[in-house]
């Protein structure tokens, strides 16, 4: 297996837009509020050429920790995302959803490629909440959270640290890397604490191993998330 340049917190996120994009997106913005972890899921710009949003969900995938893909309806894409995955990740953080209601089948015809037959999917349904509850449980698992959590426990950061914490950390989602001067100057906008108040988090967080701050000054340092 090909060795990645992985951003330890990013989980790719993959589902069916027609049926299930807002309960998906309802509960990604949940967990961007609780958990260091970012849920990228990649959606199609009005125009964009296949080929473009095919090359972009690759990227994104080549530079995750893990997938969760929903196979709910035999959803052709979500299909393709996963044999991509299978390719490039273990087995261990692939992780499959099916909502039992859905008509996914594996007879000749069907949306739904041969590979996803036959496969371990967490079940659920729209109006029960096993969806959340699965995708919990692997959070907790996760590595990069696992960390977090400790690092918070050691300083004894609850409510509001932790909270401010996890606001520095979503200024990450998306992107390799932040200048720290745009980061400061982010922050201290949307949360108006000093920068003072703000550095300080940022170097307790470099030493605890979850971010990595370059050397060089305000304008030259770049601040990536910690593998």
């Amino acid at each position: 297996m090909v060795k990645r340049n992985i951003q330890a917190n990013r989980i790719f996120v993959a589902y069916p837009w027609r049926i299930y994009r807002a309960m998906w997106e309802n509960l990604i913005a949940e967990w961007h509020k609780r958990y260091p972890l970012h849920f990228m899921a990649i959606g199609r710009d009005p125009g964009q050429p296949a080929a473009e949003l095919l090359a972009k969900i690759l990227d994104a995938l080549d530079h995750s920790s893990c997938a969760f893909l929903d196979a709910s309806g035999g959803n052709p894409n979500v299909s393709l995302e996963y044999g991509y995955a299978k390719s490039i990740m273990s087995e261990n953080d692939i992780y499959l959803f099916l909502d039992q209601h859905s008509s996914t089948s594996s007879n000749p015809g069907s949306a739904i490629i041969s590979d996803l037959a036959g496969t371990f999917a967490n079940q659920y349904t729209l109006d029960d909440k096993r969806l959340k509850e699965s995708v919990e449980a692997i959070i907790f698992r996760h590595p990069y959270n696992r960390r977090f959590q400790q690092f918070c426990r050691q300083r004894r950061y609850k409510g509001g640290p932790r909270r401010f914490l996890i606001r520095i950390l979503r200024q990450l989602d998306g992107q390799d890397s932040i200048l720290r001067r745009e980061l400061l100057d982010r922050v201290t906008h949307e949360s108006r604490k000093s920068e003072s108040y703000v550095d300080g988090y940022l170097k307790e967080l470099h030493r605890g191993g979850l971010i990595t701050i370059t050397r060089g000054n305000e304008y030259a340092s770049r601040i990536t998330i910690a593998g």
